[in-house]
């Protein structure tokens, strides 16, 4: 009995999602970028290390999330450009020593994209950031610096893909 309840229950759900028009985001970002995209980052020589971890990000999360191919720049139908901005940290809190013990990385990352079927471009400047605490030391060094732009990086390029989705519609 509760198999069927579980079942009608499913069944009636995918109705309803299709009934009101609901699409995955995939599906739109098919329409705005195609399904073979190139990305080009511009390498900023302040961070080439992350400049490169953005790359390998932004092709793993296409092809994750959209289910589209990176391709070589002749055979796209999209190309993506990529340029980290900005990177900064704040620090949020000290220890009673005046040591800063909490650090905010923040970045500001600029996709530029071109459809080459549609003939339009678009650019968008996404911020992301990353909270992280330091142990008993207040210095930043290089691995936790790389790692806190790394993941404030990530949550840019969730924006950027949540933003190109928007613009499918």
């Amino acid at each position: 009995m509760r198999k069927s309840i579980g079942i009608v229950g499913l069944v009636l759900a995918l109705l309803l999602l299709n009934a009101c028009g609901y699409k995955p985001l995939a599906h739109n970002m098919q329409k705005t970028l195609g399904d073979k995209i190139y990305i080009e980052v511009k390498i900023d020589p302040r961070d080439p290390q992350n400049s490169v971890a953005l790359k390998d990000e932004l092709s793993r999360s296409i092809f994750e999330r959209l289910h589209a191919d990176i391709v070589d720049k002749e055979k796209a139908t999209s190309t993506i450009e990529v340029l980290l901005r900005n990177v900064n940290f704040n620090s949020l809190a000290e220890n009673k020593t005046g040591f800063a013990t909490f650090y905010r990385c923040e970045v500001v990352v600029e996709f530029k994209y071109f459809n080459l079927l549609t003939q339009r471009t678009r650019i968008f400047n996404k911020k992301g950031y990353y909270n992280f605490a330091l142990n008993d030391t207040s210095i930043i060094t290089d691995s936790v610096r790389l790692e806190a732009i790394n993941r404030a990086v990530l949550q840019a390029i969730d924006g950027f893909i949540s933003q190109v989705g928007i613009d499918g519609y």
